[in-house]
């Protein structure tokens, strides 16, 4: 008898967690977080690509053409890297920033600020890196420190280069 009403208070206690919508909110709290605990581990897990298979999908050139920075895409991991060919400094208070100009555009997308020497990885998003994939144009502008404000470039294009279509 006293297992019968066990079972009973059992099925009982289930059934009002079954209809209780604040246990439902915490099963789905519970849920999204540990699918944010593995969608980051498995990002952190991810291998960086080797940039140095990856083909060179612009050079960017001075005035006089000469080679400034070499841009590489990892198209899958959604990144390029941006490799000074010839050490170039700012004007103080001032960054070199890369602009994205597609074929199909008015206006330029910004995507990054440059590095004066060196390497430097640079996330993209999925749509800049579709685009970086086609046709259209780089720029590189002089902006303020940490980059232009506005939504396009506020400083002058001191250097350019045309994509090379890698697809």
């Amino acid at each position: 008898m006293t297992r019968s009403i066990r079972a009973g208070v059992s099925i009982v206690v289930f059934a009002k967690l079954w209809d209780s919508v604040p246990f439902w909110r915490w099963v789905a709290v519970v849920l999204a977080t540990l699918s944010l605990a593995l969608l980051v581990a498995a990002m952190i897990a991810r291998e960086p690509p080797d940039f140095s298979a990856m083909p060179v999908i612009a050079i960017v050139r001075d005035g006089e053409q000469h080679p400034v920075w070499a841009i590489r895409l990892a198209r899958a991991a959604h990144q390029i890297a941006a490799d000074s060919l010839r050490p170039q400094s700012p004007p103080a208070d001032h960054v070199y920033q890369l602009w994205l100009l597609a074929s199909d555009a008015a206006t330029p997308h910004p995507i990054a600020l440059l590095p004066q020497s060196e390497r430097k990885v640079i996330a993209v998003t999925p749509e800049n890196a579709r685009m970086l994939a086609g046709a259209g144009e780089l720029e590189v502008t002089l902006e303020p420190v940490g980059g232009s404000t506005a939504p396009g470039p506020t400083g002058p294009v001191l250097f350019r280069a045309s994509l090379e279509n890698s697809s």
